[in-house]
């Protein structure tokens, strides 16, 4: 992973506006797993309740905060 550069994590409860991965730095099966790993999660929010409506929420918060940019 040469050409792979770290970023300072941010502060604690602070949210990324862009994340950049050279998905080319990553070997096939950690990325497959990373893939359905994210799918479990997000699988396992919508089965909480109310877990649609944060999700929901949460992506609207974040196009309405890209939108104002």
């Amino acid at each position: 992973m040469e050409n792979a550069r770290y970023i300072s994590p941010r502060e604690e409860g602070q949210e990324a506006d862009v994340i950049c991965i050279d998905t080319s730095l990553i070997p096939d099966s950690v990325r497959d797993g990373l893939a359905a790993a994210t799918l479990d999660l997000i699988h396992d929010i919508l089965r909480q309740p109310g877990g649609r409506e944060a999700m929901d929420a949460k992506i609207a918060a974040r196009k309405a905060a890209a939108a104002a940019r």
